[in-house]
């Protein structure tokens, strides 16, 4: 397993902190993550249902469940990143680096790393808390992602179908093309990065 120094914000005194970035995550890796974050997830949702948060507010992925995710990791096409800080996994995602193709020019069908998932910790997202501890996960994993894409020879190119939710993420900070919603994944919409968009995104500053 390799690790990187990257930073995050840390929401409580608006600094930036150091974290660790950690390439190829085990199986027990997601099991011990979804441990700690599963109960909590759990008693924020039966919360903000409890308070009638309306159906369209309560975070889509919230039935999320990295210990039934791991099954992915038997197949060499997957891995798995996360963001570690204070003792704590921070941020989750799942690729696959092998039986996805970019979709629109210049490189169409050319292969793409394929975010399956990304999550950030339940204490990390609002609503489950009124004030996320950390924040840039996203955007950090994201930026992984890119980087993982170089290293395998994609020259950065990545694709994902996104909850309605996390639209604007994957458009506007992301910066990637957006496509038409798709029947075979349940209508998610579909989005991808092109080599262009992925320079862009490193040459920029992201948003937490």
């Amino acid at each position: 397993m390799s690790v990187s120094k990257i930073e995050l914000v840390d929401h409580r005194t608006g600094e930036l902190v150091n974290a660790s970035l950690r390439h190829a995550l085990t199986v027990d890796d997601l099991f011990a993550a979804e441990a700690h974050w599963g109960p909590i997830r759990l008693q924020a949702i039966r919360r903000l249902f409890g308070e009638g948060l309306p159906p369209e507010k309560i975070p889509q992925h919230y039935h999320w469940n990295w210990g039934r995710k791991q099954e992915h990791l038997r197949f060499l096409a997957y891995q798995c990143i996360g963001i570690e800080c204070q003792g704590d996994m921070q941020g989750l995602m799942m690729v696959n680096l092998a039986t996805h193709f970019a979709q629109f020019d210049p490189d169409r069908a050319k292969p793409i790393v394929y975010i399956n998932y990304i999550e950030s910790a339940p204490w990390n997202l609002a609503p489950f808390v009124k004030e996320p501890r950390f924040g840039g996960i996203g955007t950090r994993l994201f930026s992984a992602a890119i980087s993982l894409s170089m290293s395998e020879g994609f020259h950065g190119r990545i694709g994902l179908h996104s909850l309605p939710q996390s639209e604007y993420f994957y458009s506007g900070i992301c910066g990637m093309t957006m496509g038409d919603p798709d029947p075979g994944t349940e209508g998610l919409r579909y989005f991808e990065l092109t080599r262009d968009q992925a320079k862009a995104f490193l040459q920029g500053t992201p948003r937490p």
